[in-house]
């Protein structure tokens, strides 16, 4: 039994770095996909109800703008702030320690009009990345409101 408890110790042991690396790539995968699938609730909230919609950042950090999470909520006002009485659509909570999800320029706010366009047109680019991952994930969305993968290495 000491023998069979042993072995077991050093499986573990020689297995642990890369159980965490592929949980950490997993985490990482899954947020980027949680962020891509809000852009496009939002755009898709905003065809829908013909109505500016938006996705907030939470609490927002230089450097790090939506690693506390975000709000989709029909910016009645299309002013690309949550106020009282808009209806809220879905709330993200925050991400783990060693996620970081950045904006180009450090938008803290993504809106869309209700024809599904970016309001102010200009291309926003999120990186999703990890400090224990070799790979990030950027999300690209156009002026027209369209949304890009695109795999990346390293955390900037």
């Amino acid at each position: 039994m000491l023998t069979t408890m042993s072995i077991i110790a050093i499986l573990l042991a020689v297995a642990s770095p890369g159980l965490a690396s592929l949980t950490s790539a997993n985490a990482l995968s899954a947020a980027q996909g949680e962020l891509a699938a809000a852009v496009m609730l939002a755009r898709n909230e905003a065809l829908k109800r013909g109505t500016p919609v938006a996705l907030v950042a939470a609490s927002p950090l230089s450097g790090a703008e939506f690693n506390g999470g975000w709000t989709v909520f029909v910016d009645v006002n299309g002013n690309g702030a949550l106020d009282s009485g808009e209806a809220i659509v879905r709330v993200q909570p925050a991400f783990h320690g060693d996620m970081r999800v950045t904006t180009s320029g450090g938008a803290t706010v993504l809106a869309f009009n209700g024809r599904g366009f970016l309001t102010p047109s200009a291309m926003v680019t999120f990186t999703v990345c990890s400090s224990l991952a070799t790979k990030s994930y950027q999300v690209r969305v156009e002026p027209v409101g369209l949304a890009d993968v695109v795999e990346s290495t390293g955390c900037p």
